[in-house]
């Protein structure tokens, strides 16, 4: 019974998605998708800066030409910068450069204080698939309706349906642990070691994840106390290449 439920439950989450995996031994040039380092920055473009006039750190830069995904460009450059200190709220700017052009040569990489990375890491873009996480808002809701549709069990709350995988001899924690979730992606789906602030923040209309980052991708990747960063956009934005409008947040355990 379970194996079913959780059968057309990953059918009915699956996303297509790039997963983030760390190239080692490899310093990412300008141009390159990478975590930390020196951003691509058209000529005559200035730094980002914090609320306090502080550079900001390149968070991660995806060069969107090999990305194939629907709705998504297949063209120009993709930047999440955030503050050094890492505030919360988080103190972050998105750029998206649609045409690539001469860049500025004369920037220096802003030392991260070993807060975020301890050297700035080349990334490989992999495309696969990813469920949605037990912790997204919406999981909830699409395990009733899985659990209708295969046992003709009515369902209510999360109680509920805690008691349906325990009555059926499994833990729901368990279950839901053997899904595939990457600790870095582009496009899946955002992960939270407390829980999905989007209903709190009334940014259901957001339901898109733009960019994940897990602490656990790296061994001396750190976001705050073993914490997850992840973006949020919605549909339109993604169509029209709005990715300004993207809001990123953090939480830690």
């Amino acid at each position: 019974m379970i194996k079913k439920v959780m059968e057309l439950y990953k059918e009915k989450t699956k996303k297509e998605c790039y997963k983030i995996e760390i190239e080692e031994g490899v310093t990412p040039g300008i141009m390159d998708d990478k975590i930390g380092g020196i951003p691509y920055l058209p000529v005559g473009e200035e730094y980002p800066v914090d609320t306090n006039n502080n550079p900001m750190i390149l968070l991660i830069q995806i060069n969107l030409k090999n990305i194939e995904l629907e709705n998504y460009p297949q063209e120009g450059i993709l930047e999440i910068f955030v503050d050094k200190e890492l505030s919360w709220p988080c103190d972050y700017k998105i750029k998206y450069f649609k045409n690539i052009t001469e860049y500025r040569n004369d920037l220096t990489e802003i030392d991260s204080g070993n807060y975020f990375y301890e050297k700035p890491l080349k990334i490989n873009l992999v495309k696969d698939i990813e469920h949605m996480p037990f912790s997204d808002y919406r999981s909830l809701d699409v395990l009733t309706e899985v659990i209708k549709e295969v046992a003709n069990i009515e369902v209510d709350g999360f109680f509920d349906v805690k008691n349906f995988f325990e009555k059926n001899g499994c833990d729901i924690y368990d279950e839901m642990y053997k899904i595939n979730i990457f600790p870095g992606n582009l496009s899946g789906y955002a992960d939270f070691t407390q829980s999905d602030p989007r209903p709190i923040k009334n940014k259901e209309d957001k339901v898109e994840c733009l960019v994940k980052i897990d602490s656990n991708l790296r061994h001396d990747i750190t976001i705050g106390d073993s914490g997850i960063l992840f973006s949020f956009i919605s549909e339109e934005d993604i169509k029209a290449g709005n990715f300004e409008n993207a809001i990123v947040d953090w939480d830690c355990c």
